[in-house]
């Protein structure tokens, strides 16, 4: 079995655990061959296994597992910290899902292999039921960044009209989006992109690299803080942050707190309304949130944020009158 065919279905066991699994009994549930019988051997490759698992941004936790005597670590992935308990998922969530799926299709040379889950240990599911892989756009480049993250090897791609050389550090599947940390020799600087603003092919290389012993984690943060591939307004160069103030109703004060999560700065009014205070790099991905609130927010500034929106506003409505809405 190969390596990263192994790593597929190990998180898949420690998904589905209802607990706490020694590594014995993780060996005794993976597919005939995952690991070599020989104990020795087998913790080496499962210590590298847990290594390479944190290389792609996915914690273990670790606690003893039940009725071991003396104590014996155990291992799984808490499913709501990995992002799978979601009560909902809109149709661009389930295609990034889909794909995160279909990365199981490693092996270029066995493009019907579906996805090993728990089961009856020949690739079906429990009861007899076979799962087939899904063929999703973009499933190249994933795999690419996958095997240059567990393999320690440099890629480069385009990136905002740049050629990016990139030694790759995590790969983390989040928010409905892969996003790639690693050394950016262009900028000479630890850099965090998304896989679907990657331009032309990933590029994998056979040049090793060392990772850093603390490398930057990946940030999950909102889309208008992340930069677009475009300018942004007045001339401004793409990229390059604006702080933006918005005054949204009391009606929406308190989802919008919570939603932010405390990483904004947020004056309160005595009306109840609140004036938020966001760092944007992306102001039409702004743009559509604060439209969100439809005449329960008024961006205050800057200047060219606001006729931004009231450009767009008023070229919405004159295609209205048009009748071409």
């Amino acid at each position: 079995m190969g390596k990263l065919e192994r790593l597929l279905d190990l998180i898949t066991v420690l998904m589905e655990a209802g607990r706490p699994l020694t590594r014995h009994e993780i060996r005794d549930t993976l597919p005939a061959g995952a690991y070599a019988a020989d104990d020795v051997a087998f913790r080496r490759t499962f210590e590298r296994d847990k290594d390479e698992l944190r290389a792609l941004g996915i914690e273990l936790t670790v606690a003893t597992a039940p009725d071991s005597d003396p104590p014996i670590d155990g291992y799984r992935i808490d499913r709501e910290a990995f992002g799978v308990d979601l009560p909902t998922l809109d149709p661009d969530e389930s295609t990034s899902l889909a794909l995160a799926t279909a990365v199981v299709r490693i092996d270029p040379d066995r493009p019907g292999t579906p996805i090993w889950l728990l089961g009856d240990g020949d690739g079906g599911l429990a009861g007899g039921t076979t799962l087939t892989g899904a063929d999703v756009p973009g499933g190249p480049d994933v795999r690419a960044l996958m095997r240059a993250v567990t393999e320690r090897r440099v890629v480069s791609f385009g990136y905002r009209g740049e050629e990016r050389v990139v030694e790759p550090h995590r790969l983390v599947f989040t928010k409905g989006r892969w996003q790639l940390t690693g050394h950016d020799r262009l900028r000479d600087d630890v850099r965090q992109f998304r896989s679907d603003r990657i331009q032309g092919a990933v590029s994998l290389s056979d040049e090793p690299f060392d990772p850093p012993v603390v490398t930057r984690e990946v940030e999950v943060d909102h889309p208008w803080r992340f930069a677009a591939p475009m300018v942004g307004p007045a001339g401004r160069p793409a990229g390059d942050p604006i702080l933006v103030r918005v005054r949204v109703d009391a009606r929406h004060a308190a989802w919008l707190v919570a939603f932010l999560g405390g990483s904004s700065e947020v004056e309160t009014s005595e009306d109840g309304s609140v004036v938020i205070t966001e760092q944007v790099r992306d102001v039409a991905a702004f743009r559509s949130f604060v439209l969100t609130f439809l005449d329960g927010a008024e961006i205050l500034e800057p200047p060219e944020v606001r006729d931004d929106m009231v450009a767009w506003l008023e070229g919405l409505a004159g295609t209205a009158e048009r009748g071409q809405l």
